[in-house]
């Protein structure tokens, strides 16, 4: 039986790389012990959630928590010393600490809606001011209008539920009382499956701005997680078995910020907020599904996020192409042969690009020999190849000429591979008394006090006490 991996502390100097944006390579978590580290992308036009990490902080969570490829450059800021903490080794420490699991969750919450908010102003251009009571009754009143009448009676239920004196509730009613002569009456429930919920197709299981105090795990089946925004429905991702939903309400005490429809018949287990706690601790299976569920979604909307901030139409399709590959979780150093289950037109929609104002860019894609149109399907020969051109469209897309200066500048400065850490002398650098792997109740003790003490966590790289006893 293999050993299982264990912590490591190592020092880096001052501007070494400790991982490359686009790494492979992602089983390590680290935690800053001495110095800072800068977190940067080459895509400098997207916001980070975070640019730097102190002491007290972990950095690397997301990329190895879902084994995607590193999100950001994580850069030496000063002489720092971290601790090398092993994927497998992390959940076995947060497995016996569910508060510090609750915690990072709670942090993974609050980035992933960063994120998801920022995406959709890229969508609507202009922020909606109208309050969340407004935005409630607005969203049932979309369904109304659209006749979708299941989905408008689910929401105007729940709003004049929760707003019972509002100016819009006598609007509310009216639309309820119409929905009502089709024949419709009263809200679906789910059918009960023992500790299961079975949702028929279609059915809303909850609504955009509600109160949340259960999380799903899907069991059996999909379900479409979508926002509506300025007269459009979003659809922000598919979710298939194994997969949490509605998290964000109940870790962040914040109401939803999405509607789960469940697509097909879906089977889910329901987690009440009251015992999520409880389940941590006796649950470690729960506990990395909860990880790795929002460690991924949060890569994968940050990944799309890059792609929507392209101007050049061609870069927009390459950049979309590769990120299809990651989210297939294809290698972009394979050279094997992937097929897309979707054809060109799709492709545009998905894209957001009309093919009438792109004719230049849609002949540069239908001439790549190294894809293939099908009815339905998209066949990439080399994804090493795509990738190649991706980084070429990407490289020159916004830039000016002092833009390209700089890239050109980072792209010399930047290490072929990751440089060699500093081999730790001194003694008191060194783990558990000689350079060893640290124990496991070995406690992780930081020199430096957090800068807040709110008890809550604000950022997963802020606040977190290592402290395994």
């Amino acid at each position: 039986m293999n050993k299982p991996e264990q912590m490591k502390k190592r020092a880096f100097r001052k501007d070494a790389y400790i991982y490359i944006e686009g790494d492979e390579d992602v089983n390590d978590i680290y935690i800053v012990e001495r110095g800072t580290i800068e977190l940067v992308s080459e895509y400098e036009k997207i916001k980070r959630f975070r640019s730097t990490v102190e002491v007290g902080g972990v950095f690397g969570f997301i990329s190895a928590l879902c084994r995607r490829p590193r999100m950001e450059t994580a850069v030496a800021a000063e002489d720092v010393q971290v601790v090398v903490c092993p994927r497998a080794k992390f959940f076995e420490l947060i497995q016996k600490n569910p508060d510090i699991a609750f915690k990072i969750i709670r942090g993974f919450a609050e980035e992933l809606r960063v994120y998801d908010e920022m995406m959709l102003r890229l969508i609507d251009q202009e922020p909606d001011t109208n309050t969340t009571e407004t935005k409630f009754f607005n969203l049932g009143e979309y369904y109304f209008r659209k006749d979708q009448y299941p989905y408008a009676y689910y929401v105007l239920k729940r709003y004049a539920g929760q707003y019972p004196g509002a100016f819009n509730r006598p609007a509310a009613m009216e639309m309820i009382a119409e929905i009502e002569k089709t024949g419709h009456r009263g809200i679906i429930e789910p059918m009960r499956e023992g500790i299961y919920r079975v949702f028929s197709d279609r059915q809303m299981i909850f609504c955009e701005y509600e109160p949340g105090e259960e999380l799903y795990i899907i069991k059996e089946g999909r379900v479409k997680i979508v926002k509506v925004s300025r007269e459009n429905e979003v659809m922000l991702s598919v979710l298939k078995e194994g997969d949490i939903f509605g998290e964000l309400a109940i870790v962040s005490n914040k109401p939803r910020n999405a509607s789960a429809i469940s697509w097909g018949i879906a089977k889910a287990l329901p987690i009440n907020r009251n015992t999520l706690k409880t389940v941590l601790a006796k649950s470690p299976t729960i506990i990395h599904k909860i990880f790795m569920a929002i460690s991924q979604r949060i890569w994968f909307t940050y990944i799309r996020l890059e792609s929507k901030l392209y101007k050049k139409h061609i870069t927009q399709i390459y950049a979309f192409l590769e990120n299809q590959l990651l989210e297939l979780n294809v290698s972009l150093r394979s050279t094997e042969l992937v097929t897309l289950n979707f054809g060109v037109d799709e492709l545009m929609r998905m894209v957001g690009i009309n093919p009438a104002t792109a004719e230049e860019a849609m002949d540069i894609v239908l001439e790549d020999q190294n894809l293939e149109f099908k009815v339905n399907q998209i066949v990439i020969w080399n994804p090493s190849v795509l990738a190649t051109k991706a980084k070429f469209y990407k490289s020159r897309d916004h830039l000016s000429v002092h833009d390209e200066e700089k890239a050109s500048s980072r792209v010399a400065e930047r290490p072929g591979s990751e440089p060699p850490p500093l081999d730790m002398e001194s003694p008191q650098d060194d783990v558990a008394g000689g350079g060893e792997d640290l124990a496991l109740d070995m406690s992780v003790d930081f020199d430096a006090p957090s800068k807040k003490d709110d008890g809550e966590l604000h950022v997963p790289s802020e606040e977190i006490d290592f402290n395994f006893d």
